[in-house]
């Protein structure tokens, strides 16, 4: 097979993968840089235990970060290491975050059977041309040879795969990566901050706000979408993680393979508000416009949704009190997001107690796709992520909830019961909390005193004047907001 033909065929697989589960459009690209120089020359690559194999076969010119094959995508990401080994493909969602990241979906070589190097690719499809004389050197005669004698429980690759290998490397073009420090914090001590593009015009005010406060303190953003911030706070290349959502579990998972714990969660505002006609409507649950049920407390919600809730599952309109239905065997149809460690498993863990979903259960590719099933289907109750102002269709309604049976049918909305809206998300700020021993942690003073301000009157006064804006966040109200104080003051 031809070189270039190999490699537009790789190439046309992945992009599937990488279209897969992100946050909108791929932001503009910006250069790469390179983190992985160790002090003595070598390059770093990362991984599980393959990888100290992997550098011992490239003759001195590697050496290996211990960091598993979760923890390494995200070191990947921010250049952190060279190469990240796994004894596996990327998954869909590591592939779509490095490219969010990089602009380039990454590039795969096999090194042996059920073992890869995976490198990142910018948006011109080129990687750092120092990877390629190192990756050639472990597909020729003594390389493999040497993969194969320290790694006996992989197979050497067929002559057939191992030519394929090479042609689709040697077809890579290769760019010069500038070198960069391996923290946050800048030579000119300036502070890097990574995170969520529903950020663009809220943080900067913000950090323009504390500036004032603490002109000593200097900051650089790099809001590219909340995919991108758990692998810089992981990779420890940003001060803290702003997101506009929760941390999905492949992005702890990965923080915790990396650093031996898990993150910390700050909330800092209510994200989004709705329905309303120029923004975003936080995620909800949505119910066919011609479906009577005036509204859901959480109870029934995980009754609807899961399975094995306290109480007994919920699966016919006739069990709730006014269903669309005189027949009480007129079944409830249930729709939402996959269960693919994105939005879908963060909603059941969080919001469904980590019970699994209903049998009755139907996964759905996108929120659009959810909200055109429900207006379609008058038996239809569908869970749906933020929706853009005009993505819902006519034949949709939000559905009012509430926390408990008792309390107000809420949406919501931007009024005084936004924190009782019992489905809420937030603008989180995630920290690196190092456990100390006894019941402290160690975190860096700089995050800390962001913190504080970003919940203090001040700071909380600049996120409503935003809140009017299509990702319009909402401050917290005086409970949430004791809450996040207390547990700044305790990190």
């Amino acid at each position: 097979m031809k070189a270039g033909r190999y490699a537009a065929l790789l190439a046309a697989a992945l992009v599937p993968l990488a279209a897969f589960a992100q946050e909108g459009a791929i932001p503009e690209p910006k250069p790469l840089v390179a983190r992985y120089r160790a002090e003595d020359g070598r390059l770093t690559i990362g991984g599980g235990p393959e990888a100290e194999q992997v550098a011992g076969a490239a003759a001195g010119k590697l050496t290996a970060r211990i960091s598993g094959p979760d923890g390494a995508v995200p070191l990947l990401t921010q250049g952190t290491v060279m190469l990240a080994i796994l004894p596996r493909t990327l998954t869909a969602m590591e592939s779509a975050v490095v490219r969010r990241f990089s602009g380039g979906v990454p590039f795969t070589l096999p090194l042996m059977q059920g073992l890869y190097a995976h490198l990142r690719r910018d948006a011109a499809g080129t990687v750092d041309a120092r990877a390629l004389p190192i990756a050639a050197s472990l597909l020729a005669p003594g390389g493999q040879t040497a993969l194969t004698r320290s790694l006996p429980a992989y197979k050497p690759l067929s002559p057939e795969k191992l030519d394929e290998a090479l042609q689709a490397l040697s077809a890579l073009p290769g760019a010069t990566y500038a070198e960069a420090g391996s923290g946050y914090r800048a030579k000119d001590g300036t502070l890097a901050i990574v995170g969520s593009d529903t950020l663009t015009e809220l943080l900067p005010d913000i950090l323009q706000a504390y500036a004032r406060r603490a002109p000593d303190v200097r900051f650089t953003t790099d809001l590219r979408g909340s995919s991108t911030a758990m692998p810089a706070l992981s990779a420890g290349t940003s001060l803290i993680a702003p997101m506009g959502r929760e941390a999905w579990q492949n992005d702890i998972d990965a923080f915790r393979q990396v650093k031996g714990y898990a993150p910390t969660r700050i909330r800092i505002a209510y994200a989004s508000h709705g329905p309303r006609p120029d923004g975003k409507t936080p995620p909800a649950i949505y119910v066919n416009a011609s479906n009577p049920v005036s509204g859901l407390t959480m109870e029934q919600v995980r009754r609807i949704f899961a399975a094995g809730a306290d109480g007994g599952d919920i699966a016919d309109w006739g069990q709730l009190q006014g269903a669309p239905h005189s027949d009480r065997s007129a079944p409830i149809h249930v729709y939402g997001a996959r269960d693919d460690g994105g939005f879908g498993t963060a909603m059941r863990l969080s919001k469904l107690d980590g019970l699994p979903f209903s049998a009755r259960y139907r996964s759905m590719a996108s929120g659009k796709a959810i909200l055109a099933a429900v207006a379609a289907d008058p038996l239809a109750i569908g869970y749906a992520t933020w929706m853009d102002a005009g993505d819902a269709p006519a034949g949709v309604r939000v559905l009012p909830l509430s926390k408990r049976q008792g309390s107000p049918y809420v949406l919501p909305a931007a009024d005084g019961h936004r924190g009782e809206w019992p489905i809420s998300y937030f603008f989180n700020v995630y920290v690196d909390a190092r456990p100390e021993p006894g019941s402290g942690s160690r975190t860096a003073p700089e995050a800390k005193a962001l913190l504080r301000f970003l919940l203090s009157d001040q700071g909380q006064s600049i996120i409503a004047r935003h809140s009017r804006e299509e990702n319009g966040y909402l401050p917290l109200d005086s409970a949430n907001l004791a809450e996040e104080r207390a547990k700044v003051e305790a990190l």
